[in-house]
């Protein structure tokens, strides 16, 4: 691949977050958007035209069948991820899917497979917060031993009102549908989460999950439209060794909205926010010096990074330089089998195995 001068892409589904990456793949060096696929095909015709794109394809197969095509981008709603995927892996093209990259671990399963069996890269965009600078500097402190033997992790995001196709982007409401989205907040924003653990932590493995679900916030619902996912949940996740984690996610709440990793271990402990964009950093360190407590907050001159770009920078570069790219279709069948461990857990309101 090292040998191509371009990487042609092209992105099948072109809605608000299929947008985001045609304009970030355009600035990615070596790399054209040389195709799209959509749908709706005055918005299909509106964005070929304003980003001079030459092929645009009402039927994803369409474009999968273009021959100069390097990869596909798949945007579309969760429950047909993993179609588009195995077709675009059959057809010889490396894959970047939007999170969830799949709506189980056994689907995911089948398009690691596949892209093993075609010798293509597979890659999801649920580890675009590995790219965060506080999520690095975290890894640092942790991998350099700073820390001691860590033993507890708090997860934390509560968003007070962020629910898809009710508080924001009212053409997403597909998300709060079961049958397409796969479930709600422990899965929409809840592969986030544990992508960033299992980047912190390489050797984590999960036993236990004890969790809970919520449904029920009465606030106005869109009409004629399927809600039957959670808005909140949170579970205790027992691992191999004796480290607990609690994780706690919300689309809504009736309480204030933050995000918080917390990282106890017995030399120190550390707190930062990962969804923070550079202007927004919060990150602190706990430990103890001549024998008394301090709190220090390191210098936060983090270069400037995009949520969106960093996912696809990489992926680029994976298929550039033919190595593993940052968030595997691996990790995904990790984190998809924690979540559905919390499902199970919330059905029966009792603890069960990974």
């Amino acid at each position: 691949m090292s040998k191509k001068s371009t990487v042609n892409v092209g992105i099948i589904g072109i809605g608000m977050i299929g947008m985001e990456h045609i304009r970030g793949f355009r600035v990615i060096p070596r790399c054209k958007v040389a195709a799209i696929a959509d749908t709706n095909e005055e918005r299909l015709a509106k964005a070929a035209s304003e980003y001079e794109i030459p092929n645009a394809f009402s039927q994803y197969k369409d474009l999968i069948a273009l021959e100069d095509l390097d990869a596909v981008v798949i945007c579309t709603p969760s429950n047909s991820h993993e179609e588009i995927a195995l077709a675009g892996l059959a057809a010889g093209k490396h894959v970047l899917c939007e999170k969830p990259m799949a709506v189980s671990s056994a689907s995911a399963l089948k398009m690691v497979k596949r892209a093993k069996k075609a010798g293509r890269i597979l890659a999801s965009c649920s580890g675009r917060y590995r790219f965060s600078p506080s999520v690095q500097k975290a890894k640092e402190l942790i991998e350099a031993g700073e820390l001691g033997d860590i033993y507890h992790i708090t997860l934390s995001g509560i968003s007070r009102r962020n629910r898809p196709g009710i508080d924001f982007h009212p053409a997403a409401a597909w998300c709060l549908d079961k049958s397409i989205a796969g479930g709600g907040a422990m899965l929409d924003w809840g592969v986030y989460d544990l992508n960033i653990l299992y980047s912190l932590m390489d050797n984590l493995a999960v036993e236990r999950v004890d969790g809970f679900c919520y449904h029920g916030l009465e606030t106005p619902r869109p009409a004629d439209v399927a809600f039957d996912v959670e808005e909140h949940g949170a579970a205790m996740i027992r691992c191999k060794g004796g480290l607990t984690v609690f994780w706690e996610r919300s689309w809504a709440a009736h309480m204030n909205s933050s995000t918080r990793i917390r990282i106890y271990g017995s030399k120190a402990g550390i707190a930062f926010d990962p969804l923070a964009w550079t202007q927004d950093i919060f990150f602190q360190i706990y430990e103890d010096r001549s024998g008394k407590p301090v709190t220090i907050a390191p210098a936060t001159t983090f270069e400037k990074w995009s949520v969106i770009l960093s996912v696809s920078q990489d992926f680029i570069q994976a298929i550039v330089k033919d190595r593993q790219p940052a968030s595997t279709g691996e990790d995904e069948i990790k984190v998809l089998k924690i979540i559905e461990a919390l499902y199970r857990s919330a059905n029966k309101s009792t603890a069960v195995s990974v």
